[in-house]
Formats: C-alpha cells, sequence, structure tokens
C-alpha cells in the first residue's frame, strides 16, 4: 500500500502543480515544478488570490487569501507533510507556508484539506482541522471544520499557517496531545472537540490542572509529591471532577502533578519520557509517588523497572539509576499486568490503517493484545522486587472484570510484603471518577500515608 501512494504521488505531481493557480490580483500562470513533496505554490498580492490542487491524492485542496491580507507579493505553498513520525500516513497531513504566518485581528484566510477517507466509512463524520505553527509546537483546534462529503475535505477559516490536520478529539489525545507535565501553577487551556475535551493552545476554556507548583515538586520529597498518569484514550483532564483524584489528594500533598502523554505509543515511549523528565529536572531531596489507571499504571511500572536500563530511551546512559529510590510507591488503578484485549479492541480498525512500518505509533495495541509475548506478561516474568511499593486498586462488577481489565489481570503480578489490594465494586473508570463516594481516595491516602 505505501508503494502505491508513493507512485501515484510521483506520477500526479506534475498534474497537481500546474492545477495551483495564484496571482497578485487572484490571476496568474501555472506554477514552477517544484520538489516532491511541495503539492501546490503560488505567488499571492495585495489583491488576494488562491490555490488549490484538482487531481491526484490531494484533490480538493485549496487556500483563498482575500485581498488586503498581504502587503507585497508573497509565495504561499503547502507541503504533503507525513514524515513527521508523530501522525500515521493514513491521516494527511499538510504544511502551509509561510509557516507560522499569524494574520493581523480581523483577518483570515480560507483552507481546505482532503481528510482520511477513513472517517467517512459510516457517513460524514465531526471533525476539526488541528493546527501548529512549526513541527513540536503545540497543536491548536481551529474550530469545528464544514466538511464535505463528497470530496472528502475540510474547510476552516484561520488567521493562522502552518502544519494541519483533520482530526477528531479522540485521535488528538491518542496521537498529538501534549507530552510532559503538567505545571499546576498555570492555567491549561482545553476546548471540546465533538463532544471530546482536549488539550489545546488556543482553547477558551481555562482550568488549574493539579495543584502545587513544578518548581515545588522538583525540589520536594516523595511525602509532597504525586504523580498522576492516565491511561490508553485518556488526559491529565480526565482527573478533575468532584470526586476524583486531585480532589482526593488536595490535602495531603503540597504537590499534585498529571502526566500527558500520547497513549498510542504505548508503555514504553511514554515511561522513557518520564524518566528522561524526572532526571533532567529533580533537584537534591526530590522523591514521588506515582498513581497510574490502566495503561498508566504500566507506565509507573516500567519507569521503576525498566527505564534505566532501556537503550532506546534518548537520555540513556549505562549509569543511569533505578528510580526505585525516587519512587518510593506506586499505585496501580485496574493495571493491565496480564493485557487487556478489550481496552484495545476500538482501535483494531485503526490498526488496519496504520502502515507496518509505522506500527510503533500505535505500540499500545501490542503492548495490551493478552498475547504470551506482550509487554505486561514479559515484565512480569522478568520482574525482580524492588524497593518501590507497589499497591493495586481493582474492579469488579461480579463478572470478574470491571468491564475494561480482568481481576486476574489486575492481581497478574504478585504483591510482596506490605504491599497491598483493594476490590470495589466499580466499573474502570469510576474507580478514579468516583472515588470519593467509592472509598477508593480513602484506600488510597492510608496506603500512601501509611500508618
Amino acid at each position: 500500500m505505501v508503494m502505491r501512494i508513493a507512485l501515484t504521488r510521483a506520477a500526479a505531481l506534475s498534474a497537481l502543480l500546474l492545477t495551483a493557480c495564484g496571482g497578485g490580483g487572484g490571476g496568474g500562470g501555472p506554477t514552477t515544478v517544484v520538489p516532491e513533496n511541495v503539492v501546490a505554490e503560488a505567488e499571492i498580492g495585495p489583491g488576494g488570490g488562491a490555490l488549490w490542487v484538482d487531481e491526484g491524492e490531494a484533490a480538493g485542496l485549496a487556500l483563498t487569501v482575500p485581498p488586503g491580507i498581504v502587503a507585497a507579493p508573497t509565495l504561499f505553498r503547502v507541503l504533503s507533510d507525513r514524515a513527521r513520525g508523530e501522525i500515521p500516513s493514513a491521516f494527511p497531513v499538510y504544511a502551509f507556508e509561510p509557516e507560522g504566518l499569524v494574520l493581523a485581528p480581523g483577518n483570515q484566510v480560507t483552507v481546505t484539506i482532503p481528510a482520511s477517507p477513513a472517517f467517512f466509512v459510516g457517513g460524514t463524520p465531526q471533525l476539526s482541522i488541528f493546527q501548529r505553527d512549526e513541527p513540536g509546537a503545540p497543536w491548536r483546534a481551529l474550530g469545528a471544520a464544514s466538511v464535505n462529503a463528497a470530496t472528502q475535505t475540510c474547510t476552516v477559516s484561520t488567521s493562522r499557517l502552518g502544519e494541519m490536520v483533520a482530526w477528531e478529539g479522540n485521535l488528538h489525545r491518542l496521537f498529538t496531545q501534549p507530552h510532559g507535565l503538567i505545571d499546576p501553577a498555570g492555567m491549561t487551556r482545553t476546548e471540546f472537540v465533538a463532544g471530546v475535551e482536549v488539550i489545546v493552545a488556543n482553547g477558551t476554556v481555562t482550568k488549574q490542572v493539579g495543584q502545587g507548583s513544578l518548581n515545588s515538586f522538583w525540589s520536594s520529597p516523595a511525602a509532597d509529591n504525586v504523580i498522576i498518569v492516565h491511561g490508553a484514550f485518556g488526559s491529565a483532564l480526565d482527573f478533575l471532577g468532584q470526586e476524583d483524584l486531585v480532589e482526593n489528594l488536595r490535602q495531603s500533598y503540597d504537590n499534585v502533578v498529571l502526566y500527558s502523554y500520547p497513549s498510542a505509543r504505548g508503555t514504553a515511549y511514554a515511561a522513557n519520557q518520564l524518566y528522561d523528565l524526572i532526571a533532567a529536572n529533580r533537584r537534591p531531596g526530590f522523591g514521588c509517588r506515582i498513581i497510574g489507571h490502566s495503561l498508566g499504571a504500566l507506565i509507573g511500572r516500567y519507569l521503576v523497572e525498566r527505564s534505566h536500563l532501556d537503550t532506546e530511551r534518548m537520555g540513556y546512559t549505562p549509569d543511569d539509576p533505578q528510580f526505585d529510590g525516587v519512587v518510593d510507591c506506586l499505585v496501580m488503578m485496574a493495571p493491565p499486568n496480564a493485557g487487556a484485549a478489550s481496552a484495545v479492541a476500538p482501535l483494531a480498525f485503526l490498526q488496519s490503517l496504520v502502515a507496518p512500518q509505522e506500527q510503533p505509533l500505535l505500540q499500545v495495541v501490542s503492548d495490551l493484545d493478552e498475547s504470551p509475548s506482550s509487554l505486561p506478561l514479559e515484565m512480569n516474568a522478568g520482574y525482580v522486587d524492588n524497593a518501590s511499593m507497589y499497591h493495586i486498586v481493582y474492579g469488579d462488577l461480579g463478572s470478574g472484570t470491571d468491564g475494561v481489565v480482568s481481576v486476574a489481570s489486575a492481581l497478574a503480578l504478585p504483591l510482596g510484603f506490605q504491599e497491598q489490594h483493594a476490590m470495589f465494586v466499580a466499573q474502570h473508570d469510576d474507580l478514579h471518577r468516583k472515588a470519593t463516594s467509592l472509598g477508593v481516595g480513602a484506600w488510597i491516602r492510608a496506603v500512601l500515608l501509611g500508618p
């Protein structure tokens, strides 16, 4: 499939470029043939103009620049931008240049981009166009896009150019949400995209996520610090309800910090990123406790047990210490310690779209698929008791599962002396969402704070 796409792009390139029109007054001749990843370009001046693509893989792509947007003739072009290693190529990303262009207040251009055909399998989807100024910058949601099912394109007006993708809120959570510890001392911008709350740079709602500050966190001991790690499809925003974990820990900890990461990348990727973040920022006396929900529990385990030895970790050196002396306690909520096939079942269709060489972008499926070679079972087989105290909270609805993770999977890692587990009659997400009324919050505070 990848070879066919590449050949189609190469064969259609000349036609794509010849159909891209523009000019200082809205007209102009054909563009010049340029490198392969440029699909359209045009010089547009103060009188406005447009460029568009009529054929090939990028058919339907267009940029309309009204009069008065630029003060002098400016080269606008669009590049096929699939080599970023962040979004599977089944979802086309386009880079509009001048990259990072921000228009004066009140001025907007109109952008139309092709969306993945996968979105249209069940009818006309609700989509937004997500934009960022350059690789590595935070993503913005440009609002609900006008979706054309006939052309499978999305259109939006915007005051910014840069990288753009037609996207959904859940896919943003899986692949492109911010990665790192969120500073509770600042305000986090959020937005609802088709009913899914996401963290985006231009969010119209601001929230405090967590408690305390990162400045205090990096110099405080474990008795003052908790990190909460969300699970697959999750977000740090999921833990802010009146009965949720942040509220339950406010009186016991100075710093309650939430870790945000793109969960599609899986266990090792997120754990290794967190290890490097801690290693780079901790000050003398630093320590922390981790509460991981679902996949987040495996991330906590991997951080303590394996990250220091993982040669694939970006900051790896042979002398890196194990963090069992840094993380004195790990609370695993609904941990898939033997996998959780039902958790990744919704990703089956998405997995069919991801090219073999891009499978690391969807590593979470392999991590949780319950096969004999899956990561949790491999970790169990090689587990060596360490200085971190492990505790397990799990749910049972009366059928041996919380609806996502089975009791057998949650308890697949035997606990050691003084390590505890507790069962609650609760659904998977309610273990944290209803932590107060279920008594989960009180139990966690008890095991974290000790006698």
